[in-house]
């Protein structure tokens, strides 16, 4: 058994976790994500996205180099998706792809342990991670004898903070309906555009070197349900103007990220098929341009 550092440590039921293991590892990497594998360090966890030729998310991953190797971390539901993916070129490559959950578990805390957000130690077989966002959380991988506690609530707070933090994700229902730029990748550290060549990176590449993100992803609260990821937005007129990325119930009713057109985020947004569904602004702990 391992004892975390601090306590209480529940389970991170939410996300799944991938194992990239093998000499060619990192190199692989490096021709699949956005993120120049060639500066990852033990110290500190990157973001990234897997994308389609036609430069369209397939997972946003957050990434930590393990003296066992490299893990990612995406959303539980498209884990079996992107292992599938990861796997798809890697041919004569000395790499393993698979789903880690057979040697960790994911948890978490809002205890403190390291000071500087998205900062990664690893303890015996037990990485410690600065989660970023406010309140201060900390995230465990842990051997998958670990026990953890089931925590609904500690889930769903948790979830909030990366809402109110502005982390966007993919799910099952939004797998490569977005660019990379739509999803605030690009400010949030996640594209490098100096590294050489990944899938999907010309289109990734022409968006930004032309300055056409004509669409952003904007966070809003609701007095209703929290909408299902790809919900789509509506304005005054019953136009399309966006998708909901990310929600979470709360008290008031939910928080979302939506990836809206710059020339309508002030205007009257709606939820689609939902009534009595609003929209209303609320600001994210970086700039959007």
């Amino acid at each position: 058994m391992n004892d975390f550092p601090v306590t209480p440590a529940f389970a991170l039921t939410r996300l799944g976790l991938i194992s990239v293991t093998g000499a060619d590892a990192r190199t692989y990497l490096q021709g699949q994500l956005s993120f120049d594998l060639d500066a990852l360090t033990t110290s500190r966890i990157e973001l990234a996205s897997c994308n389609s030729s036609q430069g369209r998310v397939q997972a946003v991953l957050w990434i930590a180099e393990r003296t066992d190797g490299v893990v990612l971390l995406v959303p539980r539901e498209i884990l079996d998706a992107t292992v599938a993916r990861l796997r798809k070129y890697v041919l004569r490559s000395k790499v393993k792809v698979e789903n880690g959950a057979e040697k960790f578990v994911l948890g978490g805390s809002f205890d403190a342990v390291l000071p500087t957000p998205r900062a990664h130690e690893q303890r015996a077989q037990t990485s410690l991670i600065a989660w970023p966002g406010s309140p201060s959380r900390t995230l465990f991988i842990a051997p998958a004898d670990t026990a953890l506690t089931a925590d609904a609530a500690a889930e769903t707070r948790w979830h909030l903070g990366d809402i109110e933090a502005g982390l966007t994700q993919v799910y099952a229902g939004t797998q490569e309906q977005f660019v990379a730029q739509m999803l605030n990748l690009d400010l949030l550290g996640g594209i490098s555009f100096e590294k050489g060549c990944y899938t999907g990176q010309e289109i990734i590449a022409r968006t930004h070197f032309r300055g056409t993100v004509k669409r952003r992803t904007l966070r809003f609260a609701a007095r209703c349900k929290a909408p299902a990821p790809g919900t789509r937005i509506l304005d005054a007129t019953g136009g399309h103007a966006g998708d909901v990325v990310d929600s979470v119930a709360t008290a008031d009713g939910c928080e979302l990220l939506a990836v809206i057109s710059l020339t309508q985020a002030d205007h009257a947004l709606q939820l689609a098929d939902i009534e009595d569904s609003s929209l209303h602004r609320k600001p994210l702990p970086y700039e959007v341009a």
